[in-house]
């Protein structure tokens, strides 16, 4: 009989490589360390390779397993989303979503209210936060989906898109003679944050953080008071915001990619990514 890849081995292998480490791999799977280590050491005879180098600190993904990660992420969510799409649609129990703070008016105002419409019994708890943030909830299992912007290529969940984020300034904005010119961003956490200043350093600009915040809404409204100079994504530029600062060249800033991630061994949460891929635009 031909080789055959179990569901339940590559399953516990994302596990492993996600977390770095066996007996957290094992809490998420719901299986012990010693079987988790079992299923590793078959799909490792399986495939003819080792997959994980081993460590007092954890594992780390040899080449194969970078290798083999990266082909069956793909193969693995399909096998999800169709076991996902043979059980009824109507969702019902608690789930955990984290969102971009930016992007939390337009997912309450646009998407939920049709959301719970359709699903009563869904019990939503929705934190918004920076991606930073998120990421980092996602991986110690605090929330079940994370919509994230991240400014480099990750090895899960699914990439929705790019986004380009711009420099942009209110159409009162006066730029200071001689003086640093000030800007308005998110804590650390933020990617847009750390491509910004990393752009702003390489570029040699003189500038000073005026206001840094946990809150979207509060360095927006900086920008938008003419203030200080923001970060925003071109396609969520508004009437009174403009990407000409007067007197000023800033540096192009790099595409993010939006990723969605979810957790593949939750079946309520395959659903609601479903949703959302379908039903939120940002």
């Amino acid at each position: 009989m031909s080789k055959q890849l179990n569901i339940d081995l590559l399953r516990t292998f994302h596990a492993v490589a996600r977390f770095r480490r066996f007996n957290e791999a094992a809490s998420h799977v719901h299986r012990s360390a010693s079987t988790v280590t079992t299923q590793i050491q078959k799909l490792e005879d399986l495939v003819g390779q080792r997959l994980f180098s081993r460590s007092n600190q954890g594992v780390e993904l040899t080449m194969y397993g970078k290798k083999l990660l990266s082909e069956t992420t793909d193969f693995l969510k399909s096998h999800d989303r169709l076991l996902a799409s043979l059980t009824s649609q109507r969702m019902q129990g608690r789930i955990r979503l984290g969102l971009p703070d930016s992007y939390a008016p337009a997912f309450m105002r646009d998407f939920l209210p049709q959301l719970i419409a359709d699903n009563p019994l869904l019990e939503l708890e929705i934190e918004a936060r920076s991606s930073g943030e998120l990421f980092t909830m996602f991986s110690r299992e605090q929330i079940d989906l994370a919509l994230i912007v991240s400014a480099q290529p990750l090895e899960q969940g699914e990439q929705l898109g790019s986004i380009q984020p711009v420099w942009v300034v209110s159409d009162q904005f006066k730029t200071p003679e001689q003086a640093p010119l000030p800007i308005a961003v998110q804590l650390t956490g933020c990617p847009y944050r750390a491509s910004a200043i990393r752009a702003l350093k390489e570029h040699g600009a003189y500038y000073r953080v005026l206001l840094e915040s946990a809150s979207s809404t509060a360095v927006e409204a900086a920008v938008f008071c003419g203030l200080a100079v923001g970060l925003i994504e071109e396609s969520r530029i508004t009437v009174g915001l403009t990407q000409n600062i007067p007197g000023v060249r800033l540096p192009e800033l790099p595409r993010h990619h939006i990723y969605l991630l979810s957790d593949s061994a939750n079946h309520l949460a395959l659903h609601l990514h479903e949703q959302l891929k379908k039903g939120f635009t940002l």
